[in-house]
């Protein structure tokens, strides 16, 4: 294990700033879909807004996060966390579906800019042989903030007004912005490992085609696409299952939204360091944790009562966790040799990709067979990019700590 210490400053700034932007946009997944409905939305229409805000993440994603390797990581960041704030206030005021789309597709393109290029920074700083806790560690603050988010923005919207969960999310995204520009440093990373000595860095496309080339990396994006599918239309849908199934209450299905990303964020950091120490036994964590994950999805239209529900979405976090801690243990890996904003950046476009598809899927599915039927089409895919990313990472890593 390397003894190479980590910028603690530096990382508890974007430990907070990132968790408060996570928890603006957490605040707002629970009464999104159905603020869309009161303004007309069809199921398929919800899709498609949901995939537009992950359309402009897979757009920017790798370019900004190329851009970053090259120019330096918190001016970026600083202008995202700016437009995201700036952006809020707009949606209480929208008098058409077409106008919430629009603003969350902007959201998207400023999210671009904020937790994949916070991510390059941890990596940058992380010291050899610790990708997995350090990087686990700082995923804590990620589903931390989404995993409070749901429940205030549920609660919000039931009890103060239906507008209040937007205005939060900007005062979120503000107190993020002041603490990137109080803790962290500026100037450029450092970039990728040379192959070629001075004189010779590689291009945008080139660095990017050698990403994408790269076996381990097709590995997790293989999850990470599949994963980003089923995930983002389970986040579409679900409000509307459980109101309708289940006659759960905008406070309840908060609650549970909140505590499936609370339980990633509780077993992020130990996870991690297993990751770390067994680093070798990286495919099959990623293979027992994406089918399980999977499964209890697939899981969920049988239920309908509120505890049952909360089994369910429990399970999901705790064996999603399982998975996630290798798959950003390996990228943080892969991001030394490529430049951490390349591989994330890429990382982040495979996601939404996934994230496009699954509400424009999940639309597509549900008015042939209903909501239940989109869950079970969405494990199925699940299942799938787990195969598929245990294929190519398998003997990837180093042998067990002692």
């Amino acid at each position: 294990m390397s003894e190479e210490k980590l910028p603690r400053a530096a990382f508890a700034g974007l430990f907070v700033a990132n968790g408060a932007a996570m928890l603006g946009l957490g605040i707002i997944l629970p009464i999104l879909s159905p603020y869309m409905e009161r303004l007309g939305a069809t199921g398929f229409v919800v899709g498609l807004v949901f995939a537009g805000y992950a359309l402009a993440r897979g757009i920017l994603g790798p370019l900004v996060g190329r851009i970053s390797d090259r120019i330096g990581r918190k001016r970026i960041l600083a202008g995202g966390l700016l437009a995201y704030a700036a952006l809020t206030p707009f949606y209480p005021a929208a008098s058409s579906v077409v106008v919430v789309a629009g603003l969350w597709f902007l959201q998207g393109a400023a999210s671009a800019m904020v937790t994949p290029i916070a991510q390059s920074y941890i990596g940058d700083i992380t010291p050899e042989g610790r990708e997995g806790e350090v990087m686990n560690l700082f995923y804590v603050s990620l589903f931390s903030g989404v995993a409070v988010g749901p429940f205030l923005g549920g609660w919000l919207a039931d009890h103060v007004s239906r507008s209040a969960p937007f205005y939060a999310m900007g005062a979120a995204a503000l107190l993020a912005l002041v603490c990137v520009l109080v803790a962290l440093p500026g100037g450029t990373p450092p970039g990728p490992e040379a192959e070629g000595g001075e004189g010779s860095e590689p291009g945008t496309r080139e660095v990017l085609g050698s990403v994408l080339r790269d076996r381990p990396v097709r590995g997790i994006l293989a999850y990470i696409t599949t994963r980003g599918f089923y995930r983002w239309g389970f986040n579409s849908f679900f409000p509307l299952f459980a109101i309708r199934a289940a006659a759960l209450s905008r406070s309840q299905v908060g609650l549970l939204l909140s505590g499936y990303m609370l339980t990633g964020s509780v077993l992020q950091y130990p996870l991690g360091r297993l990751a770390d120490r067994w680093s070798g036994c990286r495919a099959g964590f990623v293979a027992v944790g994406g089918l399980l994950a999977a499964a209890s999805m697939a899981a969920v239209p049988a239920a309908h009562r509120l505890w049952t529900l909360l089994v369910l979405v429990l399970a999901m976090g705790v064996f999603s966790a399982v998975s996630r801690a290798s798959v950003v243990a390996v990228r943080t890996e892969r991001g030394r040799r490529y430049g951490q904003g390349a591989v994330t950046g890429i990382y982040t476009a495979g996601l939404s990709a996934g994230q496009v598809a699954g509400p424009v899927g999940f639309g597509a599915v549900v008015p042939v067979l209903h909501i239940a039927g989109a869950f079970e089409v969405g494990a199925a895919a699940g299942i799938l990019g787990t195969a598929a990313a245990w294929w190519l990472l398998r003997g990837y890593g180093r042998p067990p700590s002692r």
